[in-house]
């Protein structure tokens, strides 16, 4: 991964799942600023991530729903990148 610019801020989809936790902790490893998404900000699940290193100033988590493009919009917002790591949960009607 190249060197990162200033306030390059990024998002990263199912922030709180296995593997785009460690793609967070990369990123935030290199300075990036990381817009994560979740589908629950308080959800104690995602408590690791606001543990991270860097992650108190550079760690934002946004709830969204993937089957849902409006919710998506805030986080996505003035990022350079998105790292889609996550997968829709469909649940039966």
């Amino acid at each position: 991964m190249a060197e990162k610019r200033d306030e390059e801020r990024v998002c990263v989809t199912g922030a709180g799942g296995y593997v785009a936790s460690w793609v967070v902790k990369l990123l935030l490893s290199k300075g990036f600023i990381v817009h994560g998404t979740v589908r629950d900000p308080c959800d104690e699940k995602n408590s690791h991530m606001k543990k991270l290193e860097k992650a108190s100033e550079n760690l934002k988590l946004f709830k969204a729903d993937l089957l849902e493009l409006e919710s998506l919009c805030a986080a996505i917002d003035g990022c350079t990148g998105v790292f889609h790591v996550a997968s829709p949960v469909l649940q039966p009607r």
